[in-house]
């Protein structure tokens, strides 16, 4: 569990597009999108002052907002399949002057059977 010296930052990377599985990160497992299977082992870890999903999607971005994390609309330059998720991390950190957090995870929206 974070203290209060310890702020930790989780950035789930989740872009609309996909050119083997349209959607991916949007279609149901079990009934649950799999990008919520990332967000709920996040918010039950405790570890994360913040929870922050990038993406350039309406959907996922309904979806972050049901699970009560929050949104980063990522801007188009950094949604083609091309850009990592590390370049993800450094544009939101520079982008939105994030400072205040001594660690930094990018939780990857399709590993479904994570656990907290």
């Amino acid at each position: 569990m974070t203290s209060a010296r310890d702020k930790a930052l989780a950035i789930i990377p989740a872009r609309g597009g996909s050119k083997r599985i349209p959607k991916k990160n949007s279609r149901l497992l079990f009934g649950i999108p799999l990008i919520a299977y990332t967000i709920r082992a996040a918010k039950e870890s405790e570890e994360f002052s913040r929870i922050v999903v990038s993406t350039d999607d309406p959907e996922i971005k309904e979806i972050a907002l049901r699970e009560g994390v929050s949104v980063d609309d990522r801007p188009e330059h950094m949604s083609g399949d091309k850009v990592t998720k590390v370049q993800v991390v450094q544009d939101y950190l520079v982008r939105t002057g994030a400072r205040e957090f001594d660690s930094v995870a990018a939780l990857l929206p399709t590993c479904p059977f994570r656990t907290v």
